[in-house]
């Protein structure tokens, strides 16, 4: 098949995602706005240009995008979220189409006035909507209204079985927690959707306990000046770093050498650096929301409450799980539910289906 995407492509996730298809020899094209700095592999780039103003800029790239993809003639499209990218799907007019929505697209962009139409018209105008997670596809029905095209729940997942090989290159054996600080990993990106201020607070909670931890928080966004001043209020310096945004492979490193990964967000897809830590061996304590749900389970995971006592407990709880067993439940379930290279695999019948005009099912992939 050919097969042109549109998406980010300075996003690892696309980009693995693009060229586990190149590499099942189909010819891949990817439409990206201004993020062609990154290597390619066995597909090839079309850059749109940086978008401007924002996100409204978009818009003024929809005949460059219809322009390219009338040339391509592709088999079928698919854009990655139900915003950006999917609007300038949609606004190209080239079918059959899927948009695969990731989390805020369809659980945030809907509450602001002016992006609720966008997310509307992309979601009715395609032939195929994914999501990665059943509480998401209930948000797309709600945003779009009737009977329109079928929701596959569908979670592309991860890497599973290299994590797995690097967990097992890093990790010390043994069933219980050496003596050393209780090492904590945080990989959401610094905005209050992930509330990383209350694992913060929950940190100053251990420090007055007198539990010895220490805590890497990776990632950037708008909220960095922010917490870095609540964690030097709270006397948080030194036991708290902020390392910023790290390439994918040292983001694995840290996850390999954790005891425990912290995800507090207050809403969410499913969130693939959860299932990362959880196919490193690092045991997640996760924020009790639809998302997380799924993936938790007292062998190998934490679900915690919204307040800074109830994170600071789940840390706790998790430290004192069996760490043999919990890791090998947790990958157990990656692997089974969650590993890229199979549930990409799957998803190709689909994609080979809608492109021969067969009937998809609604239902999960």
């Amino acid at each position: 098949m050919r097969i042109a995407y549109l998406g980010a492509h300075g996003s690892i996730h696309t980009r693995r995602w693009v060229s586990f298809f190149a590499e099942r020899g189909h010819d891949v094209h990817l439409l990206t706005c201004g993020m062609s700095g990154h290597p390619t592999d066995g597909y090839r780039l079309h850059d749109l240009g940086v978008p401007w103003p924002g996100k409204l800029g978009y818009l003024g790239r929809i005949s460059a995008t219809r322009r390219i993809l009338r040339g391509l003639r592709p088999d079928l499209v698919h854009a990655h979220y139900a915003t950006s990218y999917g609007a300038l799907a949609v606004g190209a007019g080239v079918r059959p189409l899927i948009v695969t929505a990731h989390g805020d697209d369809v659980l945030d962009a809907p509450r602001h006035p002016a992006k609720r139409p966008v997310v509307r018209w992309v979601l009715r105008r395609a032939d195929l909507v994914t999501v990665p997670a059943d509480h998401m596809r209930d948000a797309v029905d709600k945003v779009r209204g009737g009977v329109r095209a079928p929701v596959l729940v569908f979670q592309y997942g991860v890497e599973a079985e290299r994590l797995a090989r690097l967990c097992d290159g890093r990790r010390t054996t043994g069933r219980t927690r050496p003596t050393r600080p209780l090492r904590i990993v945080s990989a959401r990106p610094l905005m209050r959707l992930y509330r990383v201020d209350l694992l913060l607070a929950a940190l100053s909670i251990l420090k007055r306990r007198d539990i010895a931890f220490e805590c890497e928080i990776i990632g950037d966004g708008p909220d960095r000046r922010r917490l870095s001043r609540i964690c030097d209020r709270a006397g948080l310096t030194g036991l708290v770093r902020f390392l910023g945004t790290l390439p994918p492979a040292k983001v694995e490193e840290h996850f390999a050498r954790a005891d425990l990964a912290v995800s507090l967000s207050s809403r969410d897809g499913a969130s693939l650096a959860v299932l990362e830590a959880m196919a490193l061996g690092a045991i997640p304590v996760l924020s009790d929301i639809p998302a997380n749900r799924p993936w938790a389970g007292p062998m190998g995971a934490v679900l915690v409450g919204t307040k800074a006592a109830d994170v600071a407990d789940g840390i706790i709880r998790g430290a004192a799980l069996d760490r043999e067993t919990a890791a090998g439940h947790n990958r157990r379930i990656v692997l089974a539910r969650a590993d890229l290279a199979t549930n990409l695999g799957r998803f190709e019948g689909v994609m080979e289906a809608l492109r021969l005009g067969n009937r998809i099912t609604e239902g999960e992939g």
